[in-house]
């Protein structure tokens, strides 16, 4: 349903047409009109509740709501066979092939009412007639017609809610300090997940495809976001230029209003209308005149413009801005029809017989050209832009290792923070040796190993030395999930505990787990990669035995293990197992694997690791890079196709739980990252990228599709998550 945005001031300019069209309204009598030359069927809400269809040419005027019924809002399918609206008493469903048909129910008073009236699309059929987006007084929510089932969204309160071409994505507009936010989810059966913010639109925005989305900065520029590819961002026009309102044409191309803030003729809040055809290296001129734009949306086909007000309805020329009033008074809000076919001699369109082609607004080809091009499934990902930043604002704190210049002892490696408020990376260690492995506890508590020592920084105090350790092979340092414990398996003696407290006062780790001897005194076994379980009473551990890896699970209480089931000897899932939220095991196989079992994401249960099943298959030569558990029962995995390093990442979503459990979701693709992982929200993703310097940390913020890269730390590795 189409209640186009409200601008809270009018130029004299709109005053005048709003009193002629009052002049014309009160001149005509109520029916004067036997036909409209619209390019639908358009459908009124009226302010006593009832809704009117007016018919192209000679349709007529009808009522289509019950008669005993005050509709609040409604929408109309892409058919215009189907009426959904929303009353007092709930959301409804109505025929409108049959005429005098009982309205169906979808949902009684749980179906809320719109936060915002007067503000856009408070209610939206999905293209395939197969959903209802509305707009809530917590959010949105969404009915599934073919199950029955219903989704919330909560992140925002919502003005207007539009769904993609081909009901793929669902965009839902909010406001933050007299802004447009949009807010865009991507559907998977009945469920809908945010995919993408544009935080700096200028109000509307337009489709492009089922993928693309056209929309226009307050600053200035004509922008196009990609949600299959990483929600890359591509510039189709230049600021400072202000370009408003995008839409699609009736020949498949994309118009929109145009300002140059320094031409003094144009005032502001008004433009010209500018065409931009698929696969065109420039603009072309259509508009003569300058059209504010306050109150204005556009007919389907972008023939037209609309202007609601006051309950007055009239529509305008986009090429002359000539507007002449409906014979309608008391509007509401307002929705089309299915639209007229193009070859429909009585479609109402522009005058295009002033079509100038002109040399300013002109885009880049190079770009132009490949992104309002036919989209190709097979093409090659677009790469994502990368900006430059000293700091980000994230989810988490991030860490890693480069080196720091000292007059003492020269370059040292020392662990790094990227702070999540957005300030810039420092070093946090102060040691005097390289560091070659670290962990991060919950509050930022940090150990490290240099020279065959364990060491503890916390906060600003002085590092303190946790324990002397008997080999230089990898310790795998763990907290425990309050991080007071750390626990780290030692080559040469097993699995120790220690709490910081009493390391600080000077008390010696605790041996948990002792390595294993045979009868000549060898070493039989030798644990590794402890990892505490969610509730902080086992360690995950590897058990390395000759050539062979095997799963324990060490209860803390008892210090017993429990071997065997599905990660047993010899099977090189073991070496990839890590916890689940709910208490069991994920492991993988996948191109790197030489275990003889199929690619896929595994589910065990310990302390017996029963029940070693394949979850959720993984295609065929596919490398798991990174997991992360991002929702309970919800893996998201980073993936390559192919076992090279420079091989590019794509998301993919895998179901461990619920409803859906054994599917896996692709999500979008990002592009190249050496060593990436992904934050515990599962937003962003960290790693690293090559410079002419060195090493440089990269995030990619995967909401929004921004790439950042942090050149002014070179010679980054090991990066994690705080």
């Amino acid at each position: 349903m189409s209640q186009p945005p409200r601008c809270p001031h009018w130029g004299m300019s709109r005053t005048i047409v709003l009193i002629l069209v009052l002049c014309l309204l009160f001149a005509l009598p109520a029916r004067a009109q036997d036909g409209l030359n619209l390019p639908a069927d358009l459908y009124v809400l009226l302010n006593d509740g009832r809704i009117e269809r007016y018919g192209v040419g000679a349709g007529g005027v009808t009522t289509v709501s019950p008669a005993d019924t005050f509709v609040i809002d409604f929408g109309v399918d892409s058919t215009g066979s189907r009426l959904a609206y929303r009353s007092d008493s709930g959301a409804y469903l109505l025929d409108l092939t049959q005429p005098g048909a009982s309205p169906t129910a979808i949902e009684g008073v749980s179906a809320d009412v719109p936060a915002f009236r007067g503000t856009g699309e408070s209610l939206a059929w999905a293209p395939g007639g197969d959903a209802i987006a509305y707009t809530t007084t917590y959010g949105a929510r969404i009915f599934f017609a073919g199950v029955g089932a219903f989704s919330d969204l909560r992140e925002a309160l919502f003005k207007q809610v539009i769904w993609s071409p081909g009901g793929r994505f669902l965009a839902a507009e909010s406001e933050s300090e007299g802004q447009s936010v949009w807010w865009v989810y991507r559907r998977e059966n009945t469920a809908l997940t945010l995919t993408s913010i544009i935080a700096d639109g200028a109000g509307a925005i337009t489709w492009l495809s089922d993928s693309e989305i056209v929309f226009a900065p307050v600053i200035g520029g004509l922008r196009l976001m990609q949600l299959d590819q990483a929600n890359a961002q591509v510039t189709l026009l230049d600021a400072p230029n202000l370009y408003r309102m995008p839409a699609l044409d009736s020949s498949d191309a994309l118009v929109f209003f145009a300002r140059d803030p320094l031409d003094a003729a144009v005032p502001d809040g008004y433009g010209t209308l500018l065409r931009l055809a698929r696969g065109a290296a420039q603009t072309e001129s259509v508009g003569t005149v300058p059209v504010e734009m306050g109150d204005l949306a556009w007919s389907p086909g972008a023939a037209l413009l609309v202007l609601l007000d006051g309950g007055v309805m009239a529509l305008f020329d986009p090429v002359t801005g000539s507007g002449f009033p409906l014979p309608i008074n008391g509007a509401v809000a307002y929705d089309w029809g299915a639209p007229r076919p193009a070859n429909d001699a009585g479609t109402a369109s522009a005058d295009t017989n002033n079509v100038v082609i002109a040399p300013t607004g002109t885009a880049d080809m190079a770009t132009i050209v490949p992104m309002l091009a036919p989209t190709v499934a097979s093409s090659p990902p677009t790469p994502i832009p990368i900006v430059t930043a000293t700091g980000l604002s994230l989810s988490a704190d991030g860490y890693f290792l480069a080196p720091v210049q000292t007059a003492e002892n020269g370059s040292i490696v020392r662990v790094w923070r990227l702070p999540a408020n957005g300030g810039v990376p420092t070093p946090v260690t102060r040691n005097t040796s390289d560091v070659i492995e670290f962990a991060v506890a919950p509050d930022g508590t940090v150990v490290y190993i240099v020279d065959a020592e364990l060491w503890a920084q916390v906060g600003d105090e002085s590092p303190f030395r946790l324990a002397r350790l008997n080999s230089f092979a990898p310790i795998s340092p763990t907290f425990s999930p309050d991080g007071t414990t750390v626990y780290y398996a030692d080559e040469g003696t097993g699995i120790w505990r220690i709490a910081l407290a009493a390391a600080r006062d000077g008390e010696d780790p605790e041996l948990l787990r002792a390595r294993a001897l045979d009868s000549s005194g060898a070493a039989a076994e030798s644990p590794r990669r402890p990892q505490s379980s969610p509730d902080g009473t086992k360690l995950l551990l590897d058990v390395y035995r000759d050539d062979s890896i095997a799963s324990d699970a060490l209860d803390l209480e008892s210090r017993q293990t429990a071997m065997g089931g599905a990660l047993a000897a010899g099977d090189l899932r073991a070496a990839r197992a890590t916890w689940l939220r709910d208490g069991r095991v994920v492991t993988f196989v996948d191109a790197l694997s030489s275990v003889a079992a199929p690619p896929g994401v595994y589910i065990v249960t310990p302390p017996t690791f029963d029940g070693g099943v394949l979850t959720v298959p993984l295609p065929t030569g596919t490398v798991i890079r990174a997991a992360q558990e991002a929702l309970p029962g919800t893996l998201r995995l980073l993936l390559a196709d192919g076992v090279g390093a420079d091989a590019p990442i794509r998301i993919a979503d895998a179901l461990v739980a619920g409803e859906g459990a054994g599917n896996l979701i692709e999500v979008m693709q990002v592009g190249q990252l050496t060593a990436p992982r992904l934050s515990r929200d599962g937003r962003f993703v960290g790693g690293t990228t090559s410079s002419p310097a060195g090493e440089v940390l990269t995030v990619i913020d995967l909401l929004t599709g921004a790439r950042f890269v942090i050149s002014a730390v070179a010679g980054v590795g090991g990066f994690m998550w705080g």
